[in-house]
């Protein structure tokens, strides 16, 4: 059964996540904590989005339930971190990430109705971290002018884009 790993570490920290999102969403407002704080909890989660596959590669602890688990947890925390910071991220970014979510979403059905394998890509890993990044730099615009964010949160988006597009392109191409 695919849920007795539910309580292998990396799975651990994923639900850890995915809960984090949820309870933040729902009994706390972004203005309930100072820049600071809010930057951290932001990175923290961005962290925890990686130490999870680190810690199932190396301690050989990836599941068929983590295979699953972790992306489907990718997306929907994305996806409540930027309503839950709404106030300081502009539409245009949750719109984009959105849209780009749901582009992944229509290639990771595919993944599982067909069995299709696709390699991790490190410029994913690179795109997610540069989200994070950009929407911690939002939230410090709040207090400090962050210069040229405008520009960077394009180039991140169209980044972004640019790997799920690939990624597409990758499951299409190296299946048919």
């Amino acid at each position: 059964m695919i849920f007795k790993d539910i309580f292998l570490l990396p799975n651990l920290i994923t639900l850890f996540r995915f809960f984090s999102a949820l309870g933040l969403f729902f009994y706390f407002s972004p203005n309930s904590f100072n820049t600071f704080t809010l930057v951290l909890i932001i990175a923290l989660i961005g962290l925890s989005d990686s130490l999870d596959g680190i810690v199932a590669r190396k301690y050989n602890l990836v599941s068929k339930l983590g295979i699953i688990l972790d992306p489907l947890t990718d997306r929907i925390v994305f996806i409540i971190l930027l309503f839950w910071l709404n106030i300081y991220v502009p539409d245009i970014i949750l719109y984009s990430v959105l849209t780009r979510e749901l582009l992944v979403l229509v290639g990771s059905l595919y993944v599982l109705i067909t069995g299709a394998k696709i390699e991790v890509s490190y410029k994913g890993k690179l795109a997610t971290v540069l989200l994070f990044v950009t929407i911690c730099l939002f939230v410090i615009n709040a207090s400090i002018t962050v210069p040229f964010l405008s520009q960077i949160s394009v180039l991140v988006i169209i980044f972004y884009f640019y790997v799920a597009i690939e990624y597409l392109y990758n499951l299409i191409y190296k299946s048919g």
